[in-house]
Formats: C-alpha cells, sequence, structure tokens
C-alpha cells in the first residue's frame, strides 16, 4: 500500500472515530502515521497539527456547536492552553534534545494511561453525561 493511499485510509478511519468518541488526533493519527504511512514522530506530529487547521476541525465543531454542545469560553481557554503547550512542546520535540524513540516511548505511555483511566472510570460508572443531553 503507497504511503499516500495509507495516510487516506488512515485519516478517514480517524476523521470518524474523531467525529464519533472525540478522540484526539494525536491519539490516532500519530501513531497510525508512524506505523502505516512510513512517517516520523516529528513528521507524523507536524502533518496532524498541519491538518487541525480551521479547514478540517471547523466542519466537525460546527455540527457539535448547532447542537448547543460547545461552550465558547472553554474552547478560548483550551486553545490559549494548547497554543502555549504546542509552542513549546513542538520547539522541544524538533530540537533534538530527546530521541525520536523516547518520544514514540512517551506517546505510548500517555496512551496507555488516558485509555486505563477511561475504562477504569466507565466501568466503576463515573461518566461525563452533557446536561443538555442527560442520556
Amino acid at each position: 500500500m503507497s504511503a499516500l493511499f495509507a495516510a487516506l485510509v488512515i485519516g478517514t478511519v480517524a476523521g470518524t472515530l474523531i467525529g464519533t468518541i472525540g478522540a484526539g488526533a494525536g491519539a490516532l493519527l500519530v501513531p497510525s502515521l508512524m506505523f502505516f504511512a512510513g512517517q516520523s514522530m516529528q513528521g507524523a506530529v507536524g502533518v496532524t497539527l498541519a491538518m487541525q487547521t480551521i479547514p478540517v476541525g471547523i466542519g466537525g465543531a460546527y455540527l457539535y456547536y448547532k447542537k448547543g454542545l460547545i461552550d465558547l469560553w472553554v474552547v478560548a481557554a483550551v486553545a490559549i492552553g494548547m497554543l502555549a503547550g504546542i509552542l513549546g512542546g513542538g520547539a522541544l520535540a524538533t530540537s533534538g534534545e530527546i530521541s525520536p524513540v523516547k518520544l514514540e516511548l512517551l506517546l505510548g505511555v500517555v496512551l496507555v494511561v488516558l485509555g486505563g483511566v477511561t475504562i477504569a472510570k466507565t466501568l466503576l460508572g463515573y461518566t461525563t453525561v452533557h446536561p443538555k443531553r442527560n442520556s
């Protein structure tokens, strides 16, 4: 399978999952681009950041906004924090101070921890239900 076709399939699957369950693009796209499309960790992060800009994210966000499910104050706060974090993390990841192997290990640890917390909370009944939906 060519790298571009793999990237198309990865984008379709990840987009469906992101739109459905809100899984972060980094959690889905970065490992998928690395393993199936031959991208380096830094390259996969760069592709993920580039595709998350307005052209891609706005369509999905609009669907949720129409349903009254997005608090714009929270969006603003998260965006400010993310911008600072992305600039700092991106500078560190591309500086060469952390090896690609350690970056991949860090990604794996974060995914395992977040996955474990999500599963544990769900099994213990600590799920968050949007007050407007209450289902």
